[in-house]
């Protein structure tokens, strides 16, 4: 019966340490996918930027006709 017992500590013990490096690598694994998450928002919300200030410039040089030069083509 003693070695029932000792059996069963140590299989609890066991199970302990087996949870908390669980819960520990899930929760380093949740961090990692948030942290990915905004870094892929903030990429994202960059190209946006630029993209705006891409169609700004187009719209400007729309409204600009454009200078040619006086040069003679040979």
């Amino acid at each position: 019966m003693d070695l029932h017992l000792k059996t069963g500590h140590y299989l609890r013990g066991a199970l302990s340490v087996t949870l908390g490096a669980g819960a520990v690598l899930g929760a380093g694994y949740l961090f990692s996918r948030i942290k990915e998450k905004q870094s892929d928002e903030s990429v994202l919300s960059r190209l946006e930027q630029i993209l705006e200030e891409t169609a700004e410039a187009e719209a400007v040089s729309e409204e600009k006709p454009a200078v040619r030069s006086r040069a003679k083509k040979a």
